[in-house]
């Protein structure tokens, strides 16, 4: 059985951190993610695969607009049209709920549209009787090991597959995806785990196959290996994966010493002609983080053009002008010779978590939230529920650990 395995697609999410996008650089980001769609879509029937799985979060909300509903419906037909079954499960992210989804999913879709596991079977083409397994989130969160509702592999059918989106991490937000162990999972014995919810790709075990194959197209950039679809050739005792990249976009960081330009005008010279190299062969569009040392002996004219942001402004327009908009630097980091120490905070760092904890709780959380909230812009913008509390939380201990040396005190 070949098998199309995605997850993670996140295709209604921005591309984040990017500041003062010319026009088309912002072009090409808004119809990116529909493109990776696309993509996907043709690879699976070039493929003649015998059935594509959405392993969670394909949408980055629960609440999608209805344009990309039904770019997502479109892509889904030109399946139903090739006679390709498709399996969806929804994640932490796009948790299903019924009454929000505007138009009918196509008849070749087979949704799992609870927390409780369900399995579901088909026949390939070439006659392969399939089991597949899975659940879907319905809320924001599953605190529980799922692995306990999946039945043993069904000795009935050709194949048995599991979908799964969660973390195995112990980490304390990991427990709110379904954390579970892959020693249970494999007890299971199916042929294939189709896993979703981390960004990095994984081939976590290859007897059994179990794969996390990341997110297609990386929006942030922290999300640089992104390996794209994983096709799966599943089979008794024995499945193989071929990961296929099909982003848009990528990010991509370099670093550049200017230690033998002896000129502002040789450095900027220097700096396009070395940008302009770079190879631009996995994605249509490059975003890249320039990282700039030993800059010292250029002086102080050299800090100033930095720090406002003409050196920046400059570099932009030579660049995506000499590359036909394909390479796009959106930003210039220069290693400052004396950098901030950290403040140093005396503290038990689990009396730290428990007081974050607190703030979960709404009136807390609303209390401190009280001049934001009253600001109609942000109201409408933004919808205060569990799930964006906890997600403020985990930004909030994020940002106080890159503030803060946070030691044991007396």
């Amino acid at each position: 059985m070949k098998l199309l395995h995605t997850a993670d697609l996140h295709i209604d999410r921005a591309f984040e951190g990017l500041k003062d996008m010319p026009i088309e650089v912002a072009h090409q980001l808004q119809q990116a993610n529909q493109k990776v769609l696309e993509r996907i879509i043709d690879v699976a029937i070039q493929s003649e695969v015998d059935a594509v799985v959405f392993a969670g979060d394909t949408f980055h909300q629960s609440r999608t607009s209805i344009r990309t509903q039904a770019y997502f419906i479109k892509a889904l037909k030109r399946l139903e049209q090739a006679q390709i079954p498709v399996i969806i499960t929804f994640g932490n992210h796009d948790y299903y709920v019924a009454e929000r989804y505007w138009f009918d999913f196509p008849k070749n879709v087979h949704i799992f549209d609870k927390e409780q596991v369900k399995t579901h079977y088909f026949v390939t083409k070439h006659q392969e009787k399939v089991a597949i397994s899975g659940f879907s989130y319905e809320h924001s969160w599953i605190n529980e090991n799922k692995l306990n509702e999946f039945p043993q592999k069904d000795s009935t059918v050709d194949l048995h597959l599991g979908i799964y989106h969660g973390d195995t991490s112990n980490q304390h937000d990991a427990q709110n995806y379904a954390p579970f162990s892959f020693s249970e999972m494999k007890q299971k014995n199916y042929d294939y785990w189709a896993l979703g919810h981390i960004h990095q790709p994984q081939i976590v075990s290859a007897q059994p196959l179990i794969v996390y194959p990341g997110t297609p197209q990386g929006h942030t950039k922290k999300e640089v290996t992104a390996q794209g679809i994983a096709l799966v050739n599943v089979g008794k005792g024995h499945s193989t994966v071929h990961f296929q990249p099909v982003a848009q976009v990528g990010w991509q960081k370099k670093s550049y010493s200017l230690s033998n330009c002896q000129s502002l005008k040789e450095s900027l010279q220097f700096l396009t002609k070395a940008i302009l190299l770079e190879e631009i062969n996995k994605a249509d569009t490059i975003l890249l983080e320039v990282h700039l040392q030993e800059v010292e002996h250029l002086g102080e004219e050299f800090q100033l053009s930095y720090r406002n942001g003409e050196l920046l402004h400059y570099v932009q327009e030579e660049v995506l002008l000499r590359s036909n908009n394909t390479l796009f630097p959106f930003q210039l980091v220069v290693k400052e010779a004396l950098m901030e120490k950290k403040a140093l905070i005396l503290a038990d760092k689990e009396l730290l978590h428990q007081l974050e904890k607190n703030y979960l709780q709404a009136d807390i959380f609303s209390d401190v939230m009280k001049e934001l909230t009253q600001n109609p812009a942000f109201s409408k913008a933004v919808k205060i529920d569990d799930y964006w509390r906890q997600k403020s939380l985990i930004s909030a201990d994020q940002q106080i650990k890159e503030d803060f040396d946070i030691k044991e005190g007396r």
